[in-house]
């Protein structure tokens, strides 16, 4: 889905010029109640929840996709009218665990499954900073050499308003905002396992580890299209 997500983003930055990310469902509804006036600049795009949902149920329409996540603003954001479609459940890794426990399950005694076919990009998407990476490569992929992104990333809420006030009067000088409302990005998500400071090596580490190396291939294996 963050792929999926990378590669649209891209292609709608360097044709609008100006941008803000919308996979964070908290910064986007920050940005509709206390930023409306800046609500045109969001991305159209989908994200990586509701992507990737949208994708699994055009390939089979009986599929139900549950999202499993750190995020409980992604609960919110499966009850928008354009996500509601894609998404049947919204679960946190603490619920997830709870549910678990509630079973007696034993996971270390069950076969382990491969996670493949997403980028190192599309894994890094997690962290602060992952976002403006993948857009970047996915610009590179596209081989547009015209238009350069220059982001701003904001690592937190308040970072997010610092840059929306600086758009608001007309004094940002990039031209991209990523906006994360948790800090550390979504690993820092409240729903997470652990609450404690978050390593983003880790993630990247995580990344390294992808099959595919770059966007485009991890999107060619799950077959979908780069011409939309």
């Amino acid at each position: 889905g963050a792929d999926m997500v990378a590669y649209q983003e891209a292609q709608e930055l360097a044709e609008k010029g100006f941008l803000t990310s919308s996979c964070c469902p908290a910064f986007v509804s920050y940005i509709e109640k206390s930023f409306p006036e800046l609500k045109q600049h969001v991305s159209h795009n989908l994200s990586p929840m509701a992507e990737l949902g949208r994708f699994i149920k055009r390939t089979d329409p009986t599929a139900k996709v549950i999202f499993i996540g750190p995020c409980t603003a992604k609960k919110m954001e499966a009850q928008r009218e354009n996500v509601k479609p894609h998404v049947d459940c919204v679960l946190t890794f603490e619920e997830l665990q709870a549910w678990i426990d509630s079973r007696d399950l034993d996971l270390k005694s069950l076969e382990e499954g491969a996670l493949d076919n997403a980028s190192y990009f599309g894994r890094i998407f997690a962290r602060s900073g992952g976002l403006s990476d993948a857009v970047a490569q996915a610009l590179k992929e596209q081989k547009n050499t015209e238009f350069i992104a220059n982001p701003v990333i904001c690592d937190g809420i308040e970072a997010c308003r610092v840059a929306l006030m600086k758009k608001q009067k007309n004094l940002l000088k990039e031209n991209f905002i990523e906006g994360m409302a948790c800090s550390g990005g979504c690993i820092g998500g409240a729903g997470c396992l652990t609450h404690g400071p978050k390593d983003k090596g880790e993630v990247d580490k995580y990344g390294h580890e992808a099959y595919e190396k770059n966007i485009s291939d991890a999107l060619a294996q799950c077959s979908w299209s780069t011409n939309k």
